[in-house]
């Protein structure tokens, strides 16, 4: 399954992405606000992916790549993970790599995953609260989540209630989803 928008394709992550996953979460600018530490081994990054396969085959998650449309390079990711459905809540992470960054890309890609949640979980798992952990020094990332109707619920992390009713009045402007069985 692969997602897709104007400018991205949002695919499932693989084990063949390594070397790129490994890039990005090297990135001082990167390693700087995210909890892997300063920095991540290839054994590291791994696991990580393989943690990532895990759970999207038990159902608790997923990350996805972000490839640019017209350069066909990986950007960055995003996914869920620990999705409970019976507290009805997951966490949200992302990294994009910082040649994208300001240029609209991540929130794009955020609304498209977003429109994908409200379409494909089961109508009683809704309402869902996402839950993003967040620097407090990393004022980007909170300027994109309150943009996306995130509210702090405290210091380092930032809460939205993804509900049933129509997903495209959540945001300014509606994501272009579409689903793509292969790519």
């Amino acid at each position: 399954m692969v997602l897709q928008t104007t400018r991205l394709f949002l695919r499932p992550i693989s084990h063949r992405d390594i070397d790129a996953l490994l890039r990005l979460l090297n990135e001082p600018l990167i390693a700087q606000y995210n909890d892997y530490g300063q920095t991540v081994s290839r054994d590291e990054a791994k696991s990580l992916i393989q943690w990532d396969l895990e759970q999207a085959y038990q159902g608790t998650g997923t990350r996805f790549v972000i490839i640019n449309k017209i350069s066909n390079e990986f950007i960055g990711t995003l996914g869920i993970y620990d999705h409970d459905i019976i507290k009805k809540h997951c966490f949200l992470g992302f990294e994009l790599s910082p040649s994208e960054w300001g240029k609209g890309i991540m929130r794009e890609a955020l609304e498209c995953l977003f429109n994908y949640l409200v379409e494909n979980i089961a109508q009683n798992a809704l309402p869902l609260l996402v839950r993003a952990k967040v620097e407090s020094l990393n004022k980007n990332c909170i300027k994109l989540l309150t943009r996306l109707m995130f509210t702090q619920s405290n210091v380092n992390e930032y809460i939205m209630l993804l509900e049933a009713a129509d997903p495209n009045a959540m945001y300014e402007q509606g994501a272009d989803t579409l689903l793509l069985d292969q790519m």
